[in-house]
């Protein structure tokens, strides 16, 4: 007979568990970081005094200079830990809009910076189980700190939504640049799919796989290169395969050219469905696992999708789709009427193709040695001219974005009883970006040299005592 201990232990439920574990992992992490953060800031301290020691200066003007640092620090501590809230934005317009939540482009009242921000239906989220995928989502976008991926600049939360407010992209994205091209000619298909293998590199060194690689994610800048967003989310495990073998023969019978015709007529029409699946790797749908090299396999579809002008899974069910992709090896093919290059041609077919033989299974490395790559400045692809600079009249303008319609207020309406019962499903949550993340010594010394007398300021260089994380 069970003990009552052990009764009670079976009766708590998994998601009470996962809970606990979170609230664990999250008390570490702040304990950990606090830690870390004390070293750091010793660390610094030892590095001014000993540039403060090499410079001709009096111990009073040292001690000026300490004291004003400390000032300043207390001042950079005090807006770090300031909460930030959907009223301190103002709206601007409307870009998009899901089954989560919706997208505007925001105003930053103190700073005047033109953001996105993600307003995400906490309700929605719990219903439909995905608040894990919003958790990554978060944790991606605050750890990168690179040029191909989205900045997150805050994260908050109130009663009813999650917030995530990022750098705005005017640019729109790669499906924008699909439909008014259609097709791109194999050189300037060749600038986008290096820069996304570089980004997605980069999400991969972050030990996070993106797993919903798709044009709609990859978003572009005012310069026209481009970003990556919209972590964590799968929307395509959701759909329910019996049988993948269901209709095979159908399949293999159905008429390509009235399914590709259908698309071209309204291309976007044809990805207005929330989950397309046509970009996600057969492993994803199976029981065996999967890893990084579903990444690749969707790089793989997407410069297909843009050197041939369709995506090769395509169908008008999501559920025959996915059925396409499982039984890929009977399904796809490079059509011979496209006219690419050989180089062009192998490397599709060396990433969308089992992973064993998938290329970056040994690194990205191996997809930028590839011939189709030949002649690419892999260090200087951001310095160089992008084949597509949107046309801008304001560092606000959304014209390279859909419009939608307000359906309710941008303010939430206030609760007259303020509850203070923290969300158990949110927690550690908040983030916020200050200064390049700078440490609040590193900050305080850049905004001292503007303020100390002339005579000392040409020589101290904050630099010189950046934060020994960053050496």
């Amino acid at each position: 007979m069970a003990s009552p201990k052990n009764t009670d232990i079976a009766q708590i439920s998994t998601l009470s568990l996962e809970k606990a574990q979170f609230a664990k992992t999250y008390i570490e992490m702040k304990y950990n970081k606090m830690k870390k953060e004390e070293l750091i800031k010793k660390e610094e301290w030892e590095e001014l005094n000993k540039k403060l020691e090499s410079m001709n200066l009096s111990e009073t003007e040292k001690k000026i200079i300490k004291e004003e640092i400390m000032h300043k620090e207390a001042e950079v501590l005090r807006n770090k830990r300031k909460g930030v809230s959907v009223f301190d934005f103002e709206p601007i317009s409307i870009i998009g809009r899901g089954a989560f939540g919706e997208v505007r482009v925001v105003r930053h009242k103190e700073t005047g910076d033109i953001l996105a921000m993600k307003k995400i239906s906490k309700t929605e989220m719990i219903r439909k189980n995905q608040v894990q995928h919003v958790k990554s989502e978060r944790n991606v976008l605050a750890l990168a700190e690179n040029p191909w991926v989205v900045e997150l600049k805050y994260s908050f939360q109130d009663e009813k939504h999650l917030y995530l407010v990022m750098e705005y992209l005017p640019g729109g994205d790669l499906m924008t640049i699909l439909i008014k091209r259609d097709i791109l000619p194999e050189k300037e298909a060749r600038v986008y799919l290096a820069e996304c293998i570089l980004a997605v590199e980069s999400v991969h060194r972050l030990n996070y796989i993106h797993r919903d690689l798709k044009p709609d994610n990859i978003l572009i800048d005012s310069t026209g290169h481009v970003k990556l967003a919209d972590f964590g989310l799968c929307k395509c495990s959701e759909i329910n395969l019996d049988n993948p073998f269901e209709n095979l023969t159908k399949l293999e019978e159905d008429k390509l050219e009235n399914s590709v015709k259908r698309f071209q007529r309204n291309r976007k029409l044809a990805f207005s469905t929330v989950g397309t699946p046509d970009y996600i790797a057969p492993e994803v749908f199976g029981r065996g696992g999967y890893d990084e090299k579903v990444d690749w396999w969707s790089l793989g579809v997407i410069f297909f999708e843009m050197v041939v002008g369709y995506p090769p899974f395509y169908s008008d069910e999501p559920k025959t789709t996915c059925q396409k992709i499982i039984n890929w090896k009977r399904t796809f093919r490079v059509p011979r009427d496209a006219n690419l290059s050989k180089e062009a041609t192998d490397l599709i077919y060396r990433l969308v193709c089992d992973r064993e033989d998938r290329l970056g299974t040994r690194g990205a490395s191996e997809i930028k040695q590839h011939p189709f790559f030949i002649g690419v400045d892999w260090e200087n692809l951001r310095r160089q001219s992008a084949p597509w600079i949107p046309d801008l009249d304001n560092e606000s303008d959304s014209r390279n974005f859909d419009k939608f319609e307000e359906i309710e207020p941008f303010y939430p309406v206030l609760s007259k009883k303020k509850s203070h019962r923290k969300d158990g499903n949110f927690v550690g949550f908040t983030f916020k970006r200050t200064n390049s993340q700078r440490s609040s010594l590193v900050s305080a010394f850049e905004s001292l040299e503007n303020s100390i007398p002339s005579r000392l300021s040409l020589r101290l260089d904050y630099s010189e005592i950046e934060s020994p994380k960053n050496k």
